[in-house]
């Protein structure tokens, strides 16, 4: 096993805690705030739950990515907005109306002692938001200072486990580092299929963050820790 010279990690149940996810929450401030006036309701939520819900499940087939954003403008070109606010603002406000989170209570001592030991650590998630409303949800915690770079799959049209997607983040590694091989490249999730076998296939060192404590899950025993902080003392 290479060691860690590189540091990716996921970001929701990896370094946040995403407490409840709604979506429908996002669609009832989209109704009630932004919307014009005379939308109704019913219609709106039945096809929002219809046309867009079925283009977001075909996601699985292939592991494509759709933005939210995508999803806004249609609204706005079919409804109609009451309000002047930017795509961005609204956006924003949408993901922290569908997310409920928290810091892990050993999420920035971790990345605060891997800045230390001076390990680049980068962020990959799959989101449906975009960079720029991302950014401005994760520095609710003031967590951007510390990654080299933060990347979202909706920006990219992809999502974990799809290479091309893990092909991201190590070509931007690999600008600041040529001599970084995929191997020495540590990324920690908790999803099985997205993170641990997603990673492995690209050739990145899986490190399966399971703080459910699954005992069935890791049935090719890849590295596996029950918290952040283990992370220390494997890549020491």
């Amino acid at each position: 096993m290479a060691k860690a010279k590189v540091i990716v990690f996921d970001l929701f149940e990896t370094i946040l805690h995403d407490i409840k996810f709604d979506f429908n929450s996002g669609l009832l401030y989209l109704h009630e705030n932004i919307l014009s006036k005379d939308t109704d309701k019913v219609e709106f939520l039945h096809y929002a739950s219809t046309y867009w819900k079925g283009l977001y499940d075909k996601r699985s087939e292939d592991n494509s990515e759709l933005a939210f954003e995508d999803e806004l403008l249609d609204f706005k070109n079919k409804y109609g907005f009451k309000v002047n606010s930017s795509v961005e603002e609204i956006l924003f406000n949408c993901a922290i109306e569908m997310n409920a989170t928290e810091l892990f209570n050993d999420t920035i001592s971790t990345l605060e002692q891997l800045n230390l030991l001076g390990i680049p650590i980068y962020l990959l998630s799959n989101s449906i938001f975009k960079r720029n409303e991302m950014k401005k949800f994760i520095n609710q915690y003031d967590l951007e200072k510390y990654f080299v770079n933060i990347h979202f799959s909706a920006d990219y049209k992809l999502r974990k486990p799809h290479k091309d997607l893990f092909k991201v983040v190590f070509d931007d590694i690999k600008k600041a580092d040529t001599t970084v091989e995929k191997g020495q490249v540590y990324f920690v999730g908790d999803n099985f299929e997205a993170d641990v076998l997603g990673a492995e296939s690209f050739g990145f060192t899986p490190v399966f963050i399971n703080r459910k404590h699954n005992s069935d899950t890791n049935k090719k025993n890849f590295i596996e820790i029950k918290s952040l902080s283990e992370l220390l003392e494997i890549i020491k």
